[in-house]
């Protein structure tokens, strides 16, 4: 569906892991700081930096109208197109059957 790079680091997991923190971010009206203590946290957890997980959360802030526009990827527009209506409940439940899914055909 989607061709990530090897060498990018990126997979459709850590954009679903990014929708997931920007409709936590969402919910609890966008506080200060909280971004990136959330991408900080998810950062300890792959091979990307927080700063490149901000980006990526800042996407989809901007796809879905919080922010000015910016150069967003294919997988960041199909998600916001498909599911970007979610609640943070359907979002979370959306990356647990997606990991499950995963794990499954591993």
């Amino acid at each position: 569906m989607f061709n990530f790079r090897s060498e990018s680091g990126w997979s459709l997991k850590l954009e679903l892991e990014c929708f997931v923190i920007f409709k936590q971010l969402e919910s609890a009206g966008f506080p200060h700081g909280q971004q990136t203590e959330l991408c900080e946290k998810l950062a300890k957890r792959c091979e990307l930096d927080s700063g490149t997980l901000k980006a990526k959360v800042g996407n989809f802030k901007s796809e879905l109208g919080h922010t000015e526009p910016t150069n967003s990827s294919k997988a960041t527009k199909y998600i916001v197109e498909h599911y970007g209506s979610m609640s943070l409940k359907e979002s979370e439940a959306l990356l647990a059957g997606y990991k499950l899914a995963v794990e499954s055909n591993a």
